[in-house]
């Protein structure tokens, strides 16, 4: 049982050897773990931009640079990597923002206000990214399987509807692999901001 547990049964028991807990205490308690939970989701957001592009420090980046030219995806890279770096550091300013505004003095009708705000962009970030991977995807395949230097290295009796199976089931389980990462990390974020938020229904509102 956490201390937000303990504060509440505290709070209803109201036993005359315990120290009385007002509505305030509650709301103020569940004010911080919010804005811990909010600082983290900003933390992790971060991390993901960042973490990706570690291993290029330690391998030769002009390989992958060959590999767009030959298959022309030079632009294709140019373009998906501003569209998505533009996105997510849209979203990384919102969760920075959230957790600027959840961290600030505020009552509890805001603190309800910015819980909601969060979780939507949350979601419309796991969304995004989730969307992305098909689509970039199938786009990169489609040049690919289409382009001379893929077609003169395949093997004559290999059929193009067998290539585009795999791919489909490849494109498929990464999105899968990456949907249960968020659901395990962002969901468990999510779902303490969800309980904060019942929490102060329960409690009323200032």
């Amino acid at each position: 049982m956490d201390q937000l547990e303990l504060l509440k049964k505290d709070w209803k028991k109201q036993e005359g050897s315990l120290p009385k807990l007002s509505r305030e205490d509650i709301s103020k308690l569940i004010h911080k773990k919010s804005s811990s939970i909010v600082k983290w989701i900003f933390i992790i957001s971060v991390l993901e931009l960042i973490i990706p592009y570690i291993p290029y420090l330690f391998i030769d980046y002009s390989k992958n640079t060959e590999f767009a030219k030959e298959f022309g995806l030079s632009s294709f890279f140019i373009i998906f990597s501003a569209i998505f770096y533009i996105v997510i550091i849209y979203f990384i300013f919102r969760f920075y923002k959230n957790y600027k505004s959840i961290s600030a003095n505020s009552n509890s009708k805001e603190l309800m206000q910015n819980i909601i705000k969060t979780r939507r962009a949350v979601k419309h970030y796991i969304w995004f990214n989730l969307g992305m991977i098909p689509l970039m995807a199938s786009i990169l395949f489609y040049k690919i399987f289409n382009s001379t230097e893929f077609l003169e290295k395949l093997p004559e009796e290999t059929s193009m509807t067998s290539v585009w199976l795999l791919a489909f089931i490849f494109i498929l389980i990464t999105v899968a692999l990456l949907w249960l990462f968020y659901r395990l990390l962002y969901g468990i974020l999510l779902n303490k901001l969800r309980s904060n938020y019942k929490e102060l229904i329960s409690n009323g509102v200032d």
